[in-house]
């Protein structure tokens, strides 16, 4: 009953008001929209890196015309703007435009680009060695992450439940890593590590995020982590493009679905929604995720990956509520978003 009052709590919009139609179907859509990528990958072929590098380059290219219209926009209506892209339409410039603001502005997106790089070569790495529930389930352990990282580093107030969570969130793990082979265990670690990017993502970019306009940030994230996954690819030898029509067809297909979409509506959403009701709400891409790849990858999850997978997403989801709560004492709460 706590969890669900919190649930219900966590949906209402921070004005007080209750969601619309639209920002609900902009969050199942979103849901839907991630919760397809690990397939949509596997379906490419490609090699984990050069997947990492097509996904965020084809974002990056995607959102381009965007922030170039949105530009255009803003010039039209408010005249020259600085060009550290803080300015929106309905919005004043903010600490970010000022000479020193470009700077830092510039560190923390190319520094959030790097963590985002090494998620996904992480992530994508991890589902050609485990199976795609158990890859799902370990790094939809970021919003966990970010609680706990809050607590350590900006030493915000939090709950003993928190740790309760991370000590069920750990039995979880711990249960499919003892009924696993050695290869699923790496490919579970490498989702754990991917998880623990992404939330030191969240954090480098919380404030970048906020000050800067979101498709400026969106665009000099995405194409910094583009950039720095091509450098690997080349160094490491994996060729770029050396691709089948239908593998580029995939990898097409989850960046427009999973990355612009899934994560654009996730951004959008927050409008709308508390951070903690959206990642409570992206618990359901394991699930939804793990179905799509037994349909059409045959992917078969065994009875540790199910037990275990759902020992962790109840951790989870304790854990998410748990720091709702400590983000209504102060400003050092959490902020789950998964990528």
């Amino acid at each position: 009953m706590t969890i669900l009052y919190g649930m219900r709590a966590a949906a209402r919009q921070k004005s007080g008001g209750r969601p619309d139609i639209r920002a609900w179907a902009g969050l199942i859509l979103a849901v839907l929209g991630v919760s397809g990528t690990s397939t949509y990958m596997k379906l490419a072929g490609t090699d984990p890196l050069v997947t990492a590098f097509w996904r965020l380059a084809l974002s990056t290219l995607l959102l381009l015309p965007l922030q170039v219209w949105r530009r255009r926009n803003t010039l039209a209506r408010n005249g020259p703007v600085p060009k550290c892209n803080t300015v929106t339409e309905t919005e004043p410039p903010k600490p970010f435009c000022s000479r020193r603001g470009v700077v830092v502005s510039r560190s923390v997106t190319m520094l959030a680009g790097a963590f985002l790089a090494v998620h996904f070569a992480l992530w994508v790495t991890s589902l050609s060695m485990t199976s795609v529930l158990s890859s799902l389930v370990f790094v939809t352990m970021t919003p966990l992450f970010v609680a706990v990282l809050d607590l350590v580093l900006f030493r915000g107030r939090t709950s003993p439940l928190l740790w309760v969570a991370v000590g069920v969130v750990t039995a979880g793990g711990v249960f499919i890593g003892l009924r696993s082979g050695t290869g699923a265990n790496l490919g579970n670690l490498l989702a754990l590590g991917g998880a623990l990017a992404s939330s030191l993502y969240l954090i480098v970019g919380r404030r970048a995020s906020r000050e800067m306009d979101p498709v400026s940030y969106n665009v000099g994230t995405f194409g910094w982590a583009a950039v720095l996954t091509g450098v690997v690819c080349v160094v490491a030898g994996r060729p770029l493009l050396a691709l089948s029509g239908t593998s580029f067809l995939w990898l097409a297909v989850t960046a427009v679905l999973g990355q612009t979409v899934g994560h654009g509506l996730i951004n959008a959403s927050l409008k709308s929604f508390q951070p903690q009701f959206v990642a409570l709400m992206l618990l359901w891409e394991p699930i939804l995720g793990s179905l799509l790849a037994f349909l059409v990858l045959g992917d078969r999850p065994g009875p540790a990956e199910l037990v275990g997978g759902a020992i962790i997403l109840a951790g989870l989801a304790v854990g998410i509520v748990v720091s709702r709560r400590s983000a209504a004492e102060g400003p050092g709460g959490a902020e789950g978003q998964p990528l």
